[in-house]
């Protein structure tokens, strides 16, 4: 398990480092990341009428919402899920649009300054997910083709 200080680490080299209204959910994140997962990036904004922490890490886009009274809400989306993702800037503040194939989730109310940063993560993160299936099917066509 991941701890606190590594997890903070991974986010200052990632160049996350505001969460306003978050710092609840933040201490949330080692029990939630796994030994094999990176965190890419997170940025704080408004979902479903509350304050809630985004976490792109190299397998997954991470939602969390951590209540005074109700416990940990919880949403997920792995990355090879994601269909596109989008920004819109305001003056101050800006939103996200991730859309999955199924849904569209749509976080407003973020810091503009980690509007950029966050979607270069996750499409980051992506292609390398990407990348070693591309690798190992040109693999097999190159072997087909000497075969033949």
């Amino acid at each position: 398990m991941r701890t606190l200080k590594q997890i903070k680490a991974m986010l200052e080299k990632g160049g996350a480092t505001h969460f306003w209204g978050t710092k609840r959910e933040v201490k949330e994140l080692p029990r939630i990341i796994t030994d094999n997962e990176v965190v890419t990036y997170a940025t704080s904004g408004y979902y479903e009428s509350h304050t809630w922490l985004i976490v792109s890490t190299s397998k997954r886009i991470i939602f969390l919402d951590k209540g005074m009274f109700f416990g940990l809400k919880q949403i997920e989306i792995p990355l090879n899920k994601i269909n596109s993702i989008g920004q819109k800037r305001g003056l101050i503040l800006g939103e996200i649009e991730i859309w999955d194939g199924a849904s569209k989730m749509k976080i407003t109310h973020i810091s503009k300054e980690t509007l950029d940063p966050f979607v270069k993560a996750v499409n980051g993160a992506k292609e390398r997910m990407e990348k070693p299936k591309q690798h190992s099917v040109n693999q097999v066509s190159d072997a087909d083709e000497l075969i033949k």
